[in-house]
């Protein structure tokens, strides 16, 4: 079951979401450089859509400018609104930003697992 709402929101009987991920089909592959700074200069925001008229925010997500701002435009892409082809919003490509969440936290863990061992080696265990 798919259902796209009124809303923009999708939703599927399994909540699971998909793209072609086939080494067969990729070429130049090698390891991602560090994401640490970019995913520390995200800000996560809460907010609500000026269209629902609602008084507190009830979404959470980024903000397109500030991507922007922190040097991360290729998250960022300008599309056409639908109603009115003459005017446009910035979207985000939420799928990289969560590969590089992915990234920044395997780093993260790196570091974690460094210091732990540092701090066994210093406690004599």
């Amino acid at each position: 079951l798919f259902r796209t709402m009124g809303d923009g929101d999708a939703q599927n009987t399994n909540n699971s979401y998909g793209a072609v991920s086939e080494e067969k089909l990729k070429e130049n592959i090698s390891d991602a450089s560090s994401q640490w700074d970019d995913i520390k200069a995200v800000r996560i925001r809460k907010y609500s859509l000026k269209e629902r008229k609602l008084d507190a925010a009830d979404s959470l997500g980024v903000i397109s400018q500030e991507l922007e701002a922190a040097g991360m435009n290729g998250l960022v892409k300008e599309v056409e609104v639908d109603t009115d082809p003459e005017e446009t919003v910035k979207t985000v490509k939420y799928s990289i930003l969560y590969m590089k969440a992915v990234k920044a936290l395997q780093e993260a863990m790196a570091r974690i697992e460094t210091l732990e061992t540092k701090v066994a080696t210093l406690e004599g265990n």
